[in-house]
């Protein structure tokens, strides 16, 4: 059996691609999980098919109504949702204002202390 060698070889390869060396192909080069560079190589958007994929999403006006109109797993991001983790927010942050307006009004009392003042009626 006779071998040729690999750089004499001409002629398309498969899928239209360009023969060269696939070792000196740029690489992708996200952050993976592991904390290091990705060394598969990259696409012509710079980033390798698990990194740079081709959907970014809809876009037009038709696209975004059915991403709206499409049943979610959970619902977390729905406007319902945001609306009630807005006012959720507002009622906590309005509690802190008023919390830390009665520690005011105390002046640094223990928590006890204005409580057995107010329900006995003074001192005794």
């Amino acid at each position: 059996m006779h071998r040729e060698n690999p750089e004499n070889r001409t002629g398309p390869l498969r899928n239209g691609n360009p023969r060269g060396n696939p070792n000196l192909a740029p690489r992708c080069g996200a952050k993976t999980r592991g904390g290091c560079a990705c060394r598969s190589p990259a696409m012509s958007n710079g980033r390798c098919r698990m990194h740079g994929g081709a959907s970014t999403g809809a876009r037009t006006e038709a696209g975004l109504g059915r991403v709206r109109a499409a049943r979610t797993t959970h619902g977390g991001y729905s406007a319902e949702s945001q609306a009630a983790m807005r006012r959720c927010a507002a009622f906590m942050a309005e509690t802190r204002a008023l919390l830390a307006a009665v520690r005011r009004e105390a002046g640094g009392r223990t928590h006890a202390e204005p409580a057995v003042g107010r329900l006995s009626g003074g001192e005794d």
